[in-house]
């Protein structure tokens, strides 16, 4: 791996907030087989945030809604497949469910208590357990990575304990510059390291060398407004292939997330969802640039390549760009969470 840049791809596995949930088919299984059909050929693995409390929810209504059990049943021999051909299934938290429900109209989704630290702190520590308990049903391997809702992992003092309690030690939330200012959703990542990974204790923006977690970031990304004014048309007229497997509706989010975007320069996570996709190869260039020669120095080896997405907002464009993308760049090695348990005892 001395010569090729690590690759990871990790994609949030779950269903629409907003006004309607999206089905499990558009959203979840359809997309996540279209998506390892491309990337099987090319030997990569994808890493999968599954939002476990969805399962758990599955589960606990399906003793009187039969149809949702076999939701359920579907969705665990996908994943149960995949990791068994050397896919990562990891842990994501959208803690909305323990408030949502189900109807013969379908589900009702609450986010009034969006993030993890609308809870108490012996709700967070049930919360963590049951579903990581739940989630390993789905999976052959460890699970011990987290993604944060909504990036939702501040201020994290109030997240240590329960996921110090039930072995989750690496985290990869985190994505360099990248701030909302949503109360419902609020995040600051201004002050994160400029680092491939690093060691942390109370604050995942602080490096400690002797701290307990793991922070693996997602790439990041300077994007400009004419960017997102491309990307808003390309979702009001979206078709062919530019539209997105997933069938539901996003949560809005606050006014200055929209205007932010539309008339400066923002920071935000490389992504293969929809139109970002096609950000993908100058992304790799720029990490490329910032990174490597600094870490080989230091590793000798070159520094991780995270990319996210979601299967929901994965379209046939986004596809042709990733399957572009792993064609011309033969300098790159897949690696999953699995690959990263080394991090444990590895310092910075």
């Amino acid at each position: 791996m001395k010569n090729k840049t690590p690759f990871l791809l990790s994609l949030d596995y779950e269903l629409f907030f907003g006004s309607a949930s999206g089905s499990i088919n558009n959203c979840m299984l359809e997309p996540t087989l279209q998506l390892v059909k491309i990337l099987e050929p090319h030997n990569v693995k994808v890493s999968l945030f599954v939002d476990a409390g969805f399962l758990v929810k599955l589960r606990e209504c399906s003793t009187t809604y039969p149809e949702l059990k076999l939701q359920y049943q579907l969705i665990q021999k996908q994943l149960l497949s995949l990791s068994s051909r050397g896919h990562d299934i990891q842990l994501h938290i959208h803690p909305h469910w323990q408030d949502s429900y189900y109807t013969e109209k379908g589900w009702f989704i609450d986010t009034k208590r969006y993030r993890l630290h609308d809870f108490s702190q012996q709700e967070i520590n049930t919360i963590v357990k049951k579903y990581k308990e739940e989630l390993t049903l789905f999976t052959h391997n460890d699970i011990f990575a987290y993604r944060a809702g909504g990036w939702c992992i501040q201020p994290f003092d109030k997240l240590k304990q329960a996921l110090l309690e039930h072995n989750i030690w690496l985290d990869s939330t985190v994505f360099a510059d990248g701030h909302s200012d949503d109360p419902t959703r609020y995040f600051n990542f201004n002050l994160t390291p400029s680092a491939e990974f690093w060691r942390f204790d109370d604050d995942p923006l602080q490096s400690d060398d002797t701290g307990y977690f793991v922070e693996v970031p997602i790439s990041a990304l300077k994007t400009s407004p004419f960017f997102f004014w491309k990307l808003a048309a390309l979702k009001l007229f979206a078709k062919g292939d530019f539209k997105t497997y997933g069938d539901g509706q996003a949560m809005l989010a606050h006014g200055n997330y929209y205007l932010s975007r539309l008339t400066k320069t923002t920071h935000g996570p490389v992504m293969i969802d929809g139109a970002k996709a096609g950000q993908l190869q100058s992304a790799f260039k720029q990490h490329n640039k910032k990174y490597n020669k600094k870490y080989n120095e230091k590793y000798n080896e070159k520094a991780i390549f995270n990319v996210m997405g979601h299967p929901k907002s994965l379209s046939p464009y986004s596809l042709f760009k990733l399957n572009k993308f792993l064609h011309k760049n033969t300098n790159i090695q897949s690696i999953t969470f699995q690959d990263l348990k080394k991090l444990q005892t590895k310092t910075t």
